[in-house]
């Protein structure tokens, strides 16, 4: 949950837009477009992206306004979007921001023919693409899951590889327009600033491309071959850039970013070189430039262990670069942190008293700016300061002494450094010493207070105190993030490992929920507050309320798309309730159903048309949940054709998204009877990390397999016979092996599939597992046949050891099961008892009498049933074989011809061949 800040600045300038507005002749109705487009680059250019964002929308309800100002908005908007987004501190308010400019941008780019701006949108929507990928990376940071860790940094390699495909394909574009103007042009034509503007796109989409590149290659570990690869490939784009355009700025930022991937790849050397050349131009217009180049090379010197250089540097920096946004910009904050390092490495055991503690003093300093903000080094900068300033005892003298000032100060000190009783102390102190002069403060110190108790994982506090602001204080400009947070504390208490009362937890949200739908509709915490009240709906089983959930999420909402996939997995949910009454609901199942396909299949139509990222989750999986739709429905032709080109396109074939997708694309697969692309799909599925329950995939893929074998046998295919076994032996243990979905049937099924593979020791451990587990489960043992179920996986279990030659242990265990009153009347122990004696007597370490006696004792066990079953018949036969064994064929001749005389049949046309078989090589 985000944590708002303390309100510095904020006010001010929402003062100040007030003043501005009010004094502008932008509230007059029929708004000069030229005034207004000039008015609106400016409050971009001074960093009032809230203003900006205001005045477009009324923009928007101008009927004056004309054009081309007024088609122009949506791009306006998506640009000053993703610029606050780049510069906020708010996580949470920085994904709202990207996924409402990238909304903007792509409604933009729709069915616009293409000029200069379209082609500029596109370079923004590949910005936010980076920006995305920027975002996934910080989250990642702070996920104390490595699962949610790993899963951000895939989020985040695929972002930025998209991003660079994006700049790759506008720079191409851009390149073509600007060489279709060229030629000369005479001084003073306004074809030339057109012209220009196209050149400096271009130059800033290849520019672009490159650092896409090298921020993919910062999301794999330091010695992954893809990494050195990938800095190879961001390396040629910038010496391209740097030798063909030295002059410009684009071309002295390649050569910058070019240092920083030979500094990456460990040429330190090479990489100082260069930013020293950089750092020797004079021109003042190369401020900014080196400004960044400044914060690589104390980098580099710190790699370097030259820590006295990159601490004086570093102070150099701070005196040249002294604006506010400078020292606060993510170089600013880097060099405060490198400065940090740099004095902590020189500190020595031997190092003065006086002198550390200098040195303490400072580098908390250089650190308390640092963990304020998120970037990739906050987390190794908390780390530091706490070795430096470990968290103070709370004194209650000490706080009691300070006044509402002082305690909300430290108060929001102790939360940047994630200092949560601290926090608390203090910000509950601030509260308790507010006056009516503080009121607007003290609300928002109560908010902090709630945020640090949630942090503090005290949940009902965190409720009671944000759940508090958002209902008294419902006008209040953070009573919606105030609801939010109360919210996600109760989901929090309700995942609490043996929480007692859930349903109340449960109920509680709920209400909460609603409150915030109802009191502030048009904000993003409404929707957020829907969709989870449609997920709630949907779980209990309410399926027509969560369906009128999804459904009042806000067309505008950056998660509009998001609730229509949703709407129709509701949808489709309830179209399988219905489908389990049976023929009486059959006509409203299949109306629901094909209510999902289409609601799904749009949903999927607009996020394409939004331009949705190849490896975007959400579009992964509304493409998933479609296919799985369609193939449920038996239109797996359409399921195939909707999914081959997206899993084609997907560059990124790891997380949970990509492997929900193959889940899909394998299932519509196995119905279609696809073998081998199934089976490529499979190992996809594998690689793709883990991901959702695939117990019940591997089990009809097995079943596929197990009727391919057959064909290739039959087919007397023994090369393809032996690889799909392999293939099939690969799928049981993966089945086996799988956490989630597991049935007795499904394990069961696995060990008999892995014996039919002469795989005994796996189908051992399968079966020990399976039995074990379920003689120990009360609930299973209280099943309808789970007697018989387990006797049949005790049985296999003989086999296994059978197969494996452990000979003593499967007499063992069929002696018990025999002995048994509960098993001695089924078959099956005394079947593969028969089993193990003709191997036993086949090896020497038994007789073909015992086996021969055991065979006919089966047999007329068998002899009252009608119809006799085939293991009769079987029983015989087998005895037979014993007698031939022991050299007496009269005499199994004589056993099979008796069978034969009064069953003719013998019990079905391959018995009778069999019997005929034996009886020919009877002499």
């Amino acid at each position: 949950m985000p944590r708002l800040g303390p309100g510095s600045v904020g006010s001010f300038i929402a003062c100040l837009g007030v003043g501005l507005l009010g004094s502008s002749p932008a509230l007059a109705a029929g708004e000069d477009a030229r005034t207004a487009e000039t008015f609106l680059l400016g409050l971009r250019e001074r960093g009032y992206y809230d203003l900006a964002s205001e005045y477009i929308d009324r923009l928007r309800s101008d009927p004056g306004l004309g054009e081309p100002l007024k088609g122009l908005l949506d791009y306006h908007e998506g640009r000053a979007l993703i610029d606050e987004a780049s510069r906020t501190v708010d996580l949470a308010r920085r994904r709202e921001l990207l996924d409402r400019a990238g909304g903007r941008l792509e409604a933009f780019v729709k069915g616009r023919p293409e000029d200069q701006t379209t082609m500029e949108a596109v370079l923004e929507i590949a910005r936010s693409l980076s920006e995305r990928g920027h975002l996934a990376r910080l989250v990642g940071e702070d996920a104390p899951e490595a699962e949610k860790k790993r899963a951000k940094v895939d989020e985040a390699r695929a972002m930025f590889r998209q991003a660079a495909d994006a700049y790759g394909r506008a720079a191409d574009q851009l390149a073509a327009a600007y060489k279709a103007k060229a030629g000369f042009l005479p001084k003073g034509d306004a074809r030339q600033e057109d012209r220009g503007r196209i050149f400096a796109s271009m130059l800033d989409a290849a520019l672009k491309r490159g650092i896409a590149l090298y921020e993919e290659a910062q999301t794999f570990p330091a010695d992954a071959k893809e990494r050195g690869e990938i800095l190879n490939q961001a390396i040629a784009r910038f010496d391209d850039l740097y030798k063909n355009y030295r002059t410009q700025l684009a071309g002295l930022t390649a050569q910058m970013f070019q240092a920083k991937c030979y500094e990456e790849q460990g040429k330190i050397g090479e990489a100082i070189g260069i930013y020293n050349q950089v750092l020797s131009q004079p021109d003042p217009r190369l401020r900014d430039l080196k400004r960044n180049v400044h914060y690589f090379y104390i980098v580099a010197l710190t790699k370097r262990k030259q820590f006295a250089l990159a601490a004086d540097e570093a102070v150099k920096w701070l005196q040249t670069y002294d604006r506010r946004d400078e020292r606060r910009s993510m170089e600013g904050l880097g060099v405060y942190f490198e400065l940090a390092r740099s004095l902590d490495a020189q500190i020595t055991p031997e190092t003065p008293k006086a002198d550390r503690d200098q040195a303490a003093k400072k580098i908390v300093e250089a650190l308390s700016p640092v963990v304020r903000t998120p970037t990739p080094f906050k987390n190794d900068a908390l780390a530091m300061l706490r070795k430096y300033k470990p968290n103070a005892a709370i004194q209650g003298r000490e706080i009691a002494r300070l006044g509402f000032d002082e305690a909300l100060g430290q108060g929001d000190e102790a939360l940047a450094g994630r200092e949560w009783d601290r926090a608390i102390a203090l910000l509950r102190a601030a509260v308790s010493k507010a006056g009516p002069r503080q009121a607007d403060r003290v609300d928002l110190a109560r908010y902090n207070l709630a945020y640090a108790c949630y942090m503090n994982r005290w949940y009902p506090e965190a409720e009671v105190l944000a759940g508090h602001l958002a209902r008294r204080h419902s006008r209040w400009e953070h009573a919606p993030p105030a609801a939010a947070l109360a919210m996600q504390a109760i989901l929090d208490e309700y995942n609490t490992p043996q929480h007692a009362d859930r349903a109340a937890d449960l109920e509680r949200y709920i209400d909460l929920a609603k409150f915030t739908a109802e009191t502030w509709p048009e904000r993003e915490e409404a929707d957020d507050a829907r969709i989870n009240l449609g997920q709630i709906h949907q779980g209990r089983g309410e399926y027509d309320l969560a369906v009128a959930d999804f459904a009042s999420v806000r067309e505008r909402s950056p998660r509009r798309l998001e609730a229509q996939t949703r709407l129709g997995g509701a949808h489709w949910a309830k179209s399988r309730n219905l489908a389990r009454a049976g023929d009486e609901k059959k006509a409203e199942a299949d109306a629901e159903a094909a209510q999902a396909v289409t609601v799904l299949r749009k949903a999927l139509d607009d996020r394409k048309a939004a331009g949705a990222p190849a490896g975007d989750a959400g579009f992964l999986g509304n493409a998933a949940d479609l296919a799985a739709a369609l193939t449920e429905s038996g239109k797996v032709d359409e399921a195939l054709a909707t999914l081959k080109p997206i899993v084609d396109a997907q560059s990124a074939k790891t997380g949970p998204a990509y492997g929900r997708l193959m889940e899909a694309y394998l299932l519509a697969q196995i119905n279609s009877g696809q073998v081998e692309p199934a089976i490529a799909s499979m190992r996809a599925v594998e690689q793709s990390g883990d991901g959702a329950n695939r117990t019940q995939l591997y089990y009809k893929l097995g079943r596929l397999l197990e009727g391919e074998l057959d064909r290739l046998r039959k087919a007397n295919q023994p090369q393809k016979l032996a690889q799909t076994k392999e293939a099939f032996r690969t799928f049981l243990l993966a089945l086996a092996e799988s956490k989630k979905g597991q049935t007795f049937e499904s394990l069961r099924w696995a060990a008999e599939g892995l014996l039919s593979l002469d795989a005994g020791a796996e189908a051992e451990a399968v079966l020990r597992k399976l039995v074990d587990e379920s003689a120990a489960d009360p609930e299973f043992l209280k099943q309808k046949g789970a007697a018989d179920r387990l006797l049949r996986a005790k049985v296999k279990l003989a086999a296994a050891l059978r197969v494996q030659k452990k000979y003593d242990q499967a007499a063992s265990l069929l002696d018990e099961l025999t002995a048994d009153k509960e098993y001695r009347r089924y078959l099956d122990p005394l079947l593969e008892k028969g089993e193990l004696l003709d191997v036993q007597a086949e090896v020497g370490l038994g007789t073909w009498a015992a086996s021969c006696a055991h065979w006919q004792d089966v047999a007329k066990r068998l002899d009252r049933a009608r119809p006799r079953p085939e293991t009769y018949f079987d029983a015989w036969y087998r005895a037979a074989i014993a007698y031939s064994k022991q050299q007496q064929p009269a005499k199994a001749r004589q056993t099979l011809t008796a069978v034969m005389r009064l069953n003719p049949g013998v019990g079905g046309p391959t018995m009778k061949q069999k019997y005929e078989a034996l009886l020919a090589t009877l002499k």
